[in-house]
């Protein structure tokens, strides 16, 4: 059964953002901490709202405050410190061959930005200001990505280092021969990082679709960064 989500939240976070999030089934209860699945639970979409962030939840629905739209004061909401980061290797067509990615996503989270001046979730603005890139499509080959060097192996290892930053420390991916092998030679990757729902994260083929999408709402970024194997 999908979250319910009212009218008036429905009008502050957009259509595109309400279907995704209608579609959250396993969540942690904005009133009460404990876990819910909505596919055995009534669940209610609840918001708190700060001069400088939103936070979208949910809550079961017997949990549910009576006003679903909770102000308040400025700094009360933060951006989670850790986020836990789900890694694919993909080799994504293209128009001169096959061109190996990797794929870091995390499950979309609930934080927002108010949508005046076209402004992105704060995560996202970070790795913008790391280096990575806006890509309208998979099909183009971004732009470099300098201080990004992706290490993968030896076996399943895989690590990520940004600008001054560790982003993945103690990874683990299943890198197929097929997609060593494309790497090998170009000595460079395709870096995907941003935000997915949990459906299009764990699917068990990939769902170029969704990517696409996630492309063009600038959920994902892109960049063109070094891999060493071992």
């Amino acid at each position: 059964m999908p979250v319910h989500i009212s009218s008036d939240i429905r009008e502050r976070i957009g259509a595109e953002q309400t279907e995704r999030f209608s579609r959250t089934r396993a969540f942690t209860c904005a009133k009460c901490g404990a876990p819910g699945n909505a596919n055995t639970e009534q669940a209610v979409a609840t918001l708190a709202v700060s001069p400088e962030l939103s936070s979208l939840g949910i809550a079961h629905q017997r949990c549910a405050p009576v006003t679903l739209i909770r102000h308040v004061a400025s700094g009360q909401l933060r951006v989670a410190e850790r986020t836990d980061l789900i890694p694919r290797a993909l080799g994504i067509p293209a128009p001169g061959g096959v061109r190996p990615a990797l794929l870091l996503a995390w499950e979309e989270t609930v934080t927002l930005l108010p949508a005046e001046g076209g402004a992105v979730a704060p995560v996202l603005q970070y790795l913008l200001d790391q280096g990575l890139h806006r890509l309208s499509a998979l099909g183009k080959t971004p732009p470099p990505s300098p201080g990004w060097l992706v290490r993968q192996g030896p076996g399943d290892a895989l690590q990520v280092d940004g600008p001054g930053h560790r982003h993945l420390e103690d990874g683990r991916m299943t890198a197929p021969a097929a997609w060593r092998s494309l790497v090998a030679p170009a000595g460079e990757v395709m870096l995907l990082m941003g935000q997915l729902d949990l459906e299009t994260l764990h699917a068990a083929e990939p769902p170029w679709s969704s990517y696409r999408q996630a492309l063009r709402e600038g959920r994902l970024l892109a960049g063109t960064v070094p891999v060493t194997l071992l």
